[in-house]
């Protein structure tokens, strides 16, 4: 799993199991100490191919771009009536369009796809990357794609290039089957809310104190986004295997949430359960 950088703590935190590293000082690769922080979106990438290409007309589809009703059919429709040259947007691009005359496609910050904290991450990324391959050369052209990444030898990026699915999906279960990932486990998230983040993670450290001697468990930690709506989150997984064992052990995690909201102190939280989340 990724991990992502707090500049508060100076430490390298992961979202996943909430373990925390020292910020890096060195390149693992090369050794190199000099570091360059960089991050970029679709309008930092149009204004650089305006300078690029002053000539070319480019058009933008993101959130942003497309906040009205019929804004992103305006742009599907100027782009495909060749009055625009290029067309920038995020993953909004790949879904069900069918251009005609494309002959190059660019996928930006591949490492960005690569590097999300999820056990799904190599099939999302090899399903994105080959949905955005198949926009270039539609019909009888024959059409190029560029990949950008840092991570150039990723097992995913050689799959994509080869157009290979039986590799990766042969990969991908074995890695699942290693570490007990669905479709050989069933998953169970645990996500627990408050107004005050000390209650919050003293009721996800209690929850976690009455499910690890039973059961597989991943946390307590914080989620990508640790707060909404004036809410802080705290997040347990857990996987169950998929036979009786596993009914049997849902109960003794319903029992475990009744016993965390009995207590005065965590009766407040908010506790949501979501099997199998997506």
């Amino acid at each position: 799993m990724s991990l992502t950088l707090h500049k508060y703590s100076n430490k390298l935190h992961c979202h996943y199991c909430g373990s925390t590293y020292p910020s890096l000082t060195s390149c693992v690769a090369c050794g190199a100490q000099t570091w360059v922080e960089r991050n970029f979106g679709t309008e930092k990438v149009e204004e650089t191919i305006e300078q690029l290409f002053p000539e070319a007309k480019i058009g933008r589809m993101d959130m942003d771009s497309v906040r009205g009703k019929m804004a992103h059919d305006h742009i599907v429709k100027l782009f495909e009536q060749h009055k625009l040259d290029i067309l920038v947007g995020t993953q909004m691009v790949v879904k069900g369009l069918d251009f005609e005359h494309v002959g190059l496609v660019g996928i930006l910050d591949a490492d960005g796809l690569l590097n999300f904290a999820d056990f799904r991450v190599n099939e999302r990324a090899f399903q994105l990357m080959e949905q955005v391959s198949g926009r270039a050369g539609r019909k009888h052209e024959v059409g190029k794609v560029l990949i950008q990444a840092i991570q150039v030898k990723h097992p995913i990026l050689l799959f994509v290039q080869a157009h290979n699915y039986e590799a990766m999906y042969e990969s991908e279960m074995e890695n699942r089957k290693t570490f007990f990932y669905p479709p050989f486990s069933r998953m169970v998230t645990l996500r627990l809310k408050h107004k005050t983040l000390q209650k919050v993670q003293d009721a996800s450290l209690t929850l976690a104190q009455h499910l690890k001697k039973d059961m597989m468990l991943v946390g307590p930690a914080a989620p990508m986004v640790g707060r909404v709506r004036n809410q802080y989150i705290m997040e347990l997984m857990i996987k169950l295997p998929k036979d009786a064992q596993g009914s049997a052990l849902k109960q003794v995690i319903r029992n475990a949430i009744q016993t965390l909201l009995a207590d005065k102190r965590f009766s407040p939280v908010q506790v949501v359960v979501d099997v199998d989340p997506v």
